[in-house]
């Protein structure tokens, strides 16, 4: 789902009430980080993110780069709704679940 007129599975639900800006917020979102990434460029993401293990702000925001496992992003959406993941890289959930994001 890319757009206003296309909006994800569950868009009408509570969790994932937003209001227009909100929807267009999440959508520009989907664009800046959905990014594909080979195996090599998520183990170097993941090897940055380490150095910052101890500063857990940090090693969040790097590791947010990475794809999320399609698993987790569904369930997070489940529980925690569109706005909780809008700042992940869900190409790889988008891949295996075409409608939910």
């Amino acid at each position: 789902m890319t757009d206003m007129d296309h909006k994800p599975n569950g868009w009408n639900l509570p969790i994932n009430q937003m209001t227009e800006e909100e929807w267009i917020d999440y959508f520009e979102c989907r664009k800046k980080y959905d990014i594909k990434k080979t195996r090599e460029e998520i183990t170097q993401t993941s090897i940055e993110a380490c150095k910052f293990i101890d500063d857990e702000y940090k090693y969040v925001e790097i590791t947010k780069k990475n794809p999320l496992i399609p698993d987790i992003a569904i369930a997070a959406k489940a529980c925690h709704g569109l706005k909780f993941i809008k700042d992940f890289n869900l190409s790889w959930a988008k891949e295996v679940y075409p409608d939910e994001f």
